[in-house]
């Protein structure tokens, strides 16, 4: 009897023990990137290691790209703020290329404030508790922004 009464101690210890385990919340992403110009876009972000150009990606003319990112180990209450680390891993911290066409270039320097790095230039739009999507548009006057590619 005395073995049987250690045996349900140690039980209940261990169980109360494994649900004190800490939770981690998701924070989850949904970047939209549309394209209201007549131009194809393509995109490229600049290493800032190496300085190396690598292309992100490609946006026909009138139309948009959805990139999801999933992710965890949030806290429990989210807000706005909590995003930008996902602005950078997901964009970097070097310079960014948008080119037009492969004619008109627009280039935003790491630490210049670049609107498509800057969480508070997307229309953001809360999806749930932990899932908020953000949309950048390419417009008519950012393209007219750009110069001749050299």
């Amino acid at each position: 009897m005395r073995y049987l009464i250690i045996g349900i101690n140690i039980s209940l210890f261990l169980l109360i023990s494994s649900c004190s385990e800490q939770i981690e919340y998701k924070l989850d992403a949904d970047i939209i990137y549309k394209n209201e110009t007549n131009y194809t876009i393509k995109y490229h972000q600049f290493d800032s290691v190496t300085k190396q150009r690598v292309f992100v990606f490609k946006l026909q003319p009138n139309s948009e790209k959805k990139i999801e990112i999933r992710g965890d180990g949030a806290d429990k209450n989210i807000e706005i703020d909590n995003y930008q680390g996902v602005f950078e891993g997901f964009q970097g911290r070097g310079s960014i290329l948008i080119e037009y066409d492969n004619s008109k270039c627009l280039i935003y320097f790491s630490g210049e404030g670049s609107t498509t790095k800057n969480i508070s230039n997307y229309e953001t739009r809360i999806i749930s508790a932990h899932h908020y999507e953000f949309v950048y548009t390419f417009t008519k006057e950012e393209y007219n922004q750009a110069d001749d590619c050299n």
